[in-house]
């Protein structure tokens, strides 16, 4: 791994962490949030930084496609429903945690594929 990518996986890390607060934020109306909620905003984030590439790669090897972004998303929102909906005040908790894990995925591939294009790399050079 090259220190660019390293980077990349970092900010994309620190970046996931904060679209997961705003998600959570969002859904539950209250915006302060405590070090144990951070912590687990953090392991969301890290577990699809290095979930996605992964079964992307398996995907590709099976010839699967794009079904990794569909486990990766069902992975992730099932960690987001019982990681973080649980401390959060909302009212619908499937639809939160799919607000969530939507942006999550989203925002990964798109990034990639902007880092892809743009700077011809790939976050994903330690898989």
């Amino acid at each position: 791994m090259d220190w660019s990518a390293f980077i990349f996986t970092i900010a994309l890390i620190i970046l996931l962490v904060f679209i997961l607060f705003f998600a959570a934020g969002i859904a539950s109306g209250d915006w302060e949030m405590s070090p144990s909620m951070w912590f687990r905003f953090l392991v969301v984030a890290v577990v699809a930084v290095f979930l996605i590439p992964a079964l992307q790669s398996v995907a590709a090897d099976v010839e699967a496609g794009d079904l990794a972004l569909l486990l990766a998303f069902l992975v992730i929102l099932f960690m987001i429903k019982l990681l973080i909906i649980p401390e959060l005040a909302v009212t619908d908790e499937w639809m939160s945690a799919i607000f969530a894990a939507l942006l999550t995925v989203f925002i990964t591939y798109i990034l990639d594929k902007l880092v892809t294009e743009l700077l011809e790399t790939s976050l994903y050079t330690f898989i």
